[in-house]
């Protein structure tokens, strides 16, 4: 393949807005000229991340993330930089010839993507021929049709060996076929794994192929479904079902709606509600929790009405609220999950619901009270206790005094004996609090000052290169000289600097990245003076000079011969006398 040029990658990153490619990750504010938005790269409770139209790059001012739009998909996406570069090439349907690396870097896992790949075509196939009559009335019979076949690639697995066969005509070894899981091995050889089961493929948050489940449809059998094991490429916890299918309509919404399984998924798929993830049945992971926070800051959960049900919602919610989510809760009655729900219901009475959700503490209330006698004084006890040790956790004032107003009146105790059992409980959990040591300020010498504030106007200002690169000045520190020499470099070549397509240009050097995202953040006027720029100009080449005072004054200390100490001490002298060595710019 070709090697893509500097200029090839600044053209495909001039052909996209910033603003456009984040937003369909992180929902994005306009305020003034910059947008704002959670930032994803850490636990972020309020918008903190800033994106520039002008300048076409975003910055975290809480973790220091900065970079254009190549870096941002390269921390997102877990790209490396060609493969963010191809990433954005392909959205502006920009014809590209490059070798990404991908494949030398992940061979090992290659094989197993793409023999998931042959598998689910395989089975997308066998429901269209004759001998998948059964499974496409199975699937019309539940509602299933040709779109919704289509959409999540829906397939059927028969008796025997033929996807063994075909994985093996595409060049994959027995041992990779059998580490994959698609098939097993007896005394009479291989055989297919999936047998006589409706197949419904399960992606990875890209959009792979990573396992399968495979329903029963013609026959009776005690597992009802089989699905894949875990493998290097399937760990349910780190993913969500139909994220890549869901992330747009998620967009589009403003909302995410949670639900346990991927049946759950199409169901309110063939109703029209698109903007629809699942956790597969598996208690939720913060992995999870952060690509729920990534999608959307608004939750709806909406798991099974059972106990696991219950429990799950639970677990989800206080998992989502360590990120700083708010989860509203649907809970449908007869403990219903949204599949049959909608089957006995109609799809108006379960929007009813979407649109008028519950917050996680009036949802924890109701199970605590569910199965309670609030006639008997144990269990109002009980209740009341649960309800306060909750409540000792909120710290919206509003939110308490309501609770405590639902809970007086439910149980008939006063607001008053509440409130001191509240007071009670804050005590009894209170924890002495101490002053957090004050973080140590590292003392910038005037040199690190001098170099970083050059670094940072010649970011912006061309002059300032060329006054740099005139006095060939001295850097002390090697990777901050190695940023001055790409910037030089960059502006030699191209006549001009523009921080968006400098860091296209650095491309992968991950050093260069992180201390070009500090020079950034540097709290600095934008506006520079020749006199400052000459100042630190000056510094830095005293630098050189304090080092050959200390070389020298080292070899004094060694010196023994009188007229040699003292020819050494002059020069000692002569060096000081224009040089501040002790005052700070």
């Amino acid at each position: 393949m070709a090697r893509i040029s500097n200029e090839q990658i600044m053209e495909i990153r001039n052909s996209v807005s910033i603003v456009d490619i984040i937003s369909e990750y992180v929902p994005l504010t306009q305020k003034g000229k910059n947008y704002f938005g959670l930032c994803p790269f850490h636990d972020d409770h309020n918008p903190s991340m800033s994106v520039s139209n002008e300048k076409q790059i975003y910055t975290c001012f809480v973790c220091g993330a900065t970079g254009n739009v190549f870096t941002f998909l390269m921390e997102y996406e877990h790209l490396s930089f060609l493969e963010a570069v191809k990433l954005v090439a392909n959205k502006t349907n920009i014809s590209i010839d490059i070798d990404t690396g991908s494949k030398r870097t992940y061979s090992y896992l290659d094989k197993f993507y793409d023999m998931y790949d042959i598998a689910a075509k395989f089975y997308q196939n066998n429901l269209k021929t004759s001998s998948g009559t059964i499974g496409r009335k199975y699937l019309s019979d539940r509602g299933i049709n040709a779109e919704i076949i289509k959409q999540f690639g829906v397939g059927v697995s028969f008796n025997g060996d033929k996807l063994y066969q075909m994985l093996k005509a595409n060049g994959h070894d027995d041992k990779s076929i059998l580490k994959s899981g698609l098939c097993n091995i007896n005394e009479n050889g291989c055989y297919d794994l999936f047998v006589n089961r409706i197949m419904f493929p399960l992606w990875n948050v890209e959009g792979k192929t990573v396992g399968f489940s495979g329903r029963i449809y013609d026959r009776d059998d005690s597992a009802k479904y089989v699905n894949s094991k875990e493998s290097q490429i399937f760990k349910k916890g780190h993913l969500l079902y139909n994220y890549h299918h869901a992330k747009e309509h998620i967009r589009k919404a403003g909302q995410v709606i949670v639900v346990e399984g991927f049946m759950d998924v199409i169901a309110l798929f063939k109703v029209g509600i698109k903007n629809v993830i699942a956790t597969m049945g598996t208690a939720i992971t913060s992995d999870q929790a952060q690509l729920i926070k990534r999608l959307s800051s608004n939750v709806i959960l909406m798991f099974d009405g059972d106990k696991a049900g219950n429990k799950a919602t639970i677990a989800c919610g206080e998992e989502l609220l360590k990120l700083g989510v708010t989860a509203k809760i649907v809970r449908l009655e007869d403990e219903l999950d949204p599949d049959d729900y909608i089957d006995k219901y109609g799809v108006d009475r379960l929007k009813e619901h979407l649109d008028s959700p519950i917050s996680l503490l009036d949802y924890k209330m109701f199970i605590y009270k569910e199965g309670k006698n609030l006639n008997n004084s144990d269990d109002v006890s009980n209740y009341i206790d649960n309800v306060i040790k909750e409540l000792n956790l909120v710290k919206d004032k509003i939110v308490r005094e309501i609770i405590i107003q639902k809970l007086s009146k439910e149980t008939g105790v006063s607001v008053e004996t509440l409130l001191s059992l509240l007071n009670k409980e804050e005590l009894s959990t209170k924890v002495a609090i101490t002053k957090p040591p004050k973080e140590k300020y590292k003392m910038q010498s005037k040199y690190e000052k001098a170099y970083e504030r050059l670094l940072f106007y010649m970011l912006k200002y061309k002059e300032v290169i060329r006054l740099f690169d005139d006095s060939d000045v001295f850097i002390p520190v090697k990777e901050y000289r190695y940023l001055a020499c790409e910037i030089i470099s960059f502006y030699k070549k191209y006549g001009d600097i523009n921080i968006a397509d400098f860091i296209a240009y650095l491309g992968s050097k991950k050093e260069l990245m992180e201390i070009l995202s500090q020079i950034i953040m540097l709290p600095l006027p934008e506006e520079y003076s020749r006199e400052e720029i000459d100042d630190y100009i000056k510094v830095l080449n005293d630098y050189t000079v304090e080092i050959e005072i200390k070389r020298l004054e080292g070899v004094l200390k060694e010196c023994s011969v009188d007229t040699d100490r003292a020819n050494i001490a002059n020069q000692i002298m002569e060096l000081r006398k224009g040089v501040d060595l002790d005052g700070n710019n």
